[in-house]
């Protein structure tokens, strides 16, 4: 029965969504769900982001000011750090980091701790969600136990649990929450009824799976391949380097075989949250079985030394032009992980900042969406002004991110020297050095 009670209130649109975490991904969800009327409640731990929604302050690039203020005006969104009002929610969707340790292990803390608070709280009649990147598995053999161990409930008979990977491209103006696909895989044929019928008010379209563990793999299949892909292109660039081939000819070349080729394109390093940490989650569940990924470990190696080798790339231009790398100024322009979004998680500039540094080199950087860092090694900067005078004092400029607001000519015209990480600079000159 309690299915069917279930399915009326979504009918109804009587049910009430619990999200834990209100970053890249689940604050947008919530203010898509909100937006059908449904009501929403965002759990936080951060005080500092529970006050900026229900002040209706944007802090996340893909969610619409306007939009956030409509559902926090009408009430059909609120945020919270009392986590004891989960157990007036009917659906739990679990929206939080899973970052890897130093040691590059999966750290299950925020989901351990987000499960033992729905533990804590939910009633009976609960559908739970996970969105949380993560090894397949995860959900039946990591969050099911905690859940019945803790709340005393049996899952199929007093609550549901499902796993639907998150699936945000910050930026992406075409794709957003309400338009992009969702995956979802349950534990019961109930649970992925209920969890299809909840996920559909907030998304256009569901693709239902067998189960949770399919659903996790989906997520890691779908960004390893962009690891390896985009890793076998960083390593044909820096042999064309040697070469010298130009990578970019080559691939605007192989693009125009009308079948069998995809084109990715080579970079500094990879950036954001998900293609340089998931296969490691996959690599440590891969252990478990005794199984050996030879290839993703490959790519995983191929992406983590790109770092370096663009510090090289920077020392061997300055060398050139007969100027060590101890004592340069070097202005980094970007330190977005990609174009035009405000997210350096990640961030192969970061590193790239890290390495310089070591070496002497004095760094700023300018990036119109990113007004201060912190670097993988904490050091802080804050942005300097994209200007004429700011690109003039640099012994070198180096293209890290290629925002739509940096003007590649005026660069080159007013720059010493430039190393070109991204292929910005269409006719260099001398002082440019490319990827």
């Amino acid at each position: 029965m309690i299915k069917e009670s279930a399915l009326v209130k979504i009918k109804n649109n009587t049910i009430q969504i619990g999200i834990i975490g209100l970053g890249y991904v689940g604050l947008p969800l919530a203010v898509s769900f909100a937006l059908e009327n449904t009501k929403v409640i965002g759990f936080e731990k951060s005080e500092e982001k529970a006050k900026k929604v229900n002040a209706a302050i944007n802090y996340i690039g893909d969610v619409k000011d306007d939009d956030l203020k409509t559902v926090v005006t009408n009430g059909t969104l609120t945020a919270s750090t009392d986590f004891s009002q989960l157990a007036d929610c009917d659906a739990i969707l679990i929206c939080v980091p899973t970052p890897l340790d130093i040691f590059k292990k999966p750290d299950m803390s925020y989901i351990e701790e987000s499960s033992l608070e729905i533990a804590r709280h939910m009633r009976p009649g609960t559908f739970i969600c996970l969105e949380s990147t993560t090894y397949p598995t995860t959900t039946e053999s990591f969050i099911l136990p905690i859940l019945e161990k803790h709340s005393k409930l049996e899952h199929g008979k007093d609550f549901w649990l499902a796993f639907s990977p998150e699936r945000v491209d910050p930026g992406n103006k075409q794709f957003v929450t309400r338009n992009t696909p969702k995956v979802l895989g349950a534990l019961s044929d109930d649970g992925l009824e209920v969890g299809k019928a909840i996920y559909k008010k907030a998304i256009d379209s569901i693709h239902t799976v067998s189960s949770p563990r399919v659903a996790e793999m989906v997520k890691i299949l779908e960004n390893t391949y962009r690891l390896v892909n985009i890793s076998l292109v960083n390593e044909l660039a820096l042999l064309c380097g040697k070469m010298d081939i130009n990578i970019w000819e080559v691939i605007e070349a192989a693009s125009t075989k009308p079948y069998g080729f995809q084109a990715f394109y080579p970079g500094p390093g990879i950036g954001g949250h998900c293609i340089p940490l998931d296969p490691f989650y996959l690599e440590h569940i891969a252990k478990k079985f005794g199984f050996d990924l030879s290839m993703i470990h490959t790519a995983g190696h191929i992406n983590n030394m790109m770092a370096h080798r663009m510090t090289i790339k920077i020392t061997s231009a300055l060398n050139r032009h007969k100027k060590a790398i101890n004592g340069s100024k070097i202005l980094f322009l970007g330190v977005a992980y990609k174009p035009n979004i405000d997210d350096a998680r990640e961030s192969p500039a970061l590193k790239i900042i890290d390495e310089v540094c070591k070496k002497g080199g004095l760094v700023s950087y300018a990036d119109p969406f990113v007004p201060s860092i912190t670097s993988d090694e904490g050091r802080q900067f804050d942005a300097s002004n994209y200007s004429a005078e700011t690109i003039k004092q640099a012994d070198c400029v180096v293209l890290s991110t290629n925002h739509s607001t940096f003007d590649a000519e005026f660069i080159q015209e007013h720059a010493q020297l430039v190393v070109d990480l991204r292929n910005m600079i269409k006719n260099p000159s001398e002082k440019v050095y490319k990827l």
